[in-house]
């Protein structure tokens, strides 16, 4: 439902890709990533790694959508619940 609320998603975007000295060099954590485009946005915005953490199977979807977008050297999706997952 997010994706198709195109208030919340330009709002997002604007606010990670309007604010890259926010982003650069940084690790960001995306909870419940579903689709992935907010780790997506923030490896764009030059986030130097993005853990995109999702519990449902959507991780697979997301996997495969970050690989065609070339961004899976900076963003790994991670599978599980959030209390339950290791970040190295």
């Amino acid at each position: 439902q997010m994706l198709t609320d195109r208030v919340r998603m330009d709002a997002y975007h604007q606010a990670i890709m309007g604010n890259p000295e926010q982003f650069a060099g940084k690790v960001v954590l995306d909870v419940g990533t579903g689709s992935g485009i907010l780790a997506m946005w923030a490896a764009k915005a030059g986030a130097r790694k993005v853990y995109a953490v999702e519990y449902t199977d959507m991780a697979n979807h997301a996997r495969a959508l970050i690989a065609a977008n070339g961004l899976q050297d900076v963003v790994e999706v991670i599978q599980g619940a959030i209390e339950e997952v290791e970040i190295a």
